[in-house]
């Protein structure tokens, strides 16, 4: 990060979360905060208006650089935060964690947490945005985290839905990667514009108000030197950041995972109006091979008009492979009284079995 994020985090966050009522952590401002219709207590740290800053002629890039700071502290919404794995334990405070960078549609933020210890139990440490943390906490809660996050850094709930209707669209992580940094340095490029027309404005007031005889810019930047706003790249500037094509697709993958139960459950609660079988041999070329040779024969897939409802790799062409994957769909139609399908059919058929 570069120096100015970390006194913004020093200066104004730090406080925030570590401001105290005695030998307790207090509660943040912005939680609790509901005195005025237009500010209402929000998990949000947000970043000064750039509009209502250069209107004051306050000319310093790093405030508009600042980025928005999610405050992640879920012990201040349950009466205990008791330990997910030993259950009988209660987590105690442990140290604020490093902040969490997340790429969102147009720009990044950042998550703030704590880490978590439980001393009395199983010893276990935990970061407030741990998967078993989140399971434990009551769903509407659990519901407020903004984003799906990796090892390292994160994606918003607003780019993982991106990249879900682009691969179904046929855009894929390197077109949302594209639209990305269109986006990031669309915003990027507004607020330097906003910055150079408010330098202008003032020094174009100062010609005209103050001395008449300075026909030139370089005359009152002598007097007044104003620093530069700096390049969208600039590590110790803007700082900006837009994740790889590598990343996008390993990030839409791990999304797609998290929702693999309840996904096919809902498959699986749809009546197939047909049912079409196919044989590819596409996938089996690139996994899986011993000596060059793949070891998979082919990929099987049966479908209805919409979904997959039966997938799997196959070794070899025979019916026994396949058999327990019809069989499991026949038994969900079944299930939920359905009506088995009018049709049937392959581009193959001498290979489906009766």
């Amino acid at each position: 990060m570069p120096n100015w994020l970390y006194k913004f985090f020093g200066d104004t966050i730090a406080p925030l979360i570590h401001k105290k009522d005695g030998r307790s952590y207090k509660k943040p401002n912005t939680f609790s905060d509901t005195s005025t219709p237009f500010s209402p207590s929000s998990f949000w740290v947000r970043p000064p208006e750039p509009v209502v800053s250069l209107s004051l002629h306050i000319f310093d890039p790093p405030m508009l650089y600042r980025p928005r700071v999610f405050l992640w502290l879920p012990h201040f919404f349950v009466t205990v935060l008791h330990c997910p794995k030993c259950i009988a334990g209660v987590l105690e405070k442990n140290g604020a964690v490093t902040p969490r960078r997340i790429t969102d549609d147009d720009d990044c933020y950042y998550i703030v947490t704590w880490r978590y210890y439980c001393r009395k139990g199983c010893k276990s440490t935990f970061r407030g945005w741990n998967k078993l943390i989140l399971n434990s906490l009551p769903p509407y809660l659990r519901l407020a985290v903004p984003a799906v996050l990796s090892r390292k850094g994160g994606l918003s709930k607003t780019v993982v839905t991106q990249l879900r209707v682009s691969n179904q669209h046929k855009m894929g992580p390197s077109g949302v990667q594209s639209l990305l940094f269109e986006r990031h340095t669309l915003r990027f490029n507004t607020l330097q514009l906003q910055y150079a027309e408010a330098v202008f404005e003032l020094v174009r007031g100062h010609q005209m108000e103050i001395n008449k005889s300075q026909s030139t810019l370089h005359s009152y930047f002598a007097t007044k030197k104003l620093p530069s706003f700096g390049n969208f790249s600039d590590q110790d500037g803007y700082a900006g950041f837009v994740p790889s094509e590598h990343y996008l697709a390993e990030m839409l993958n791990r999304a797609i995972e998290e929702e693999e139960l309840d996904a096919n459950q809902h498959t699986a609660c749809i009546a197939p109006d047909q049912i079409a079988i196919d044989d590819s041999h596409k996938v089996n070329k690139h996994i899986a091979k011993v000596d060059g040779v793949p070891v998979f024969g082919a990929l099987w897939t049966c479908m209805d008009s919409r979904y997959i409802r039966a997938q799997a790799l196959t070794l070899t062409k025979a019916h026994e492979e396949r058999a327990g994957l019809l069989s499991g769909v026949s038994n969900s139609i079944e299930l939920y009284g359905y009506d088995y399908p009018s049709i049937a059919f392959s581009d193959d058929p001498a290979k489906v079995p009766a």
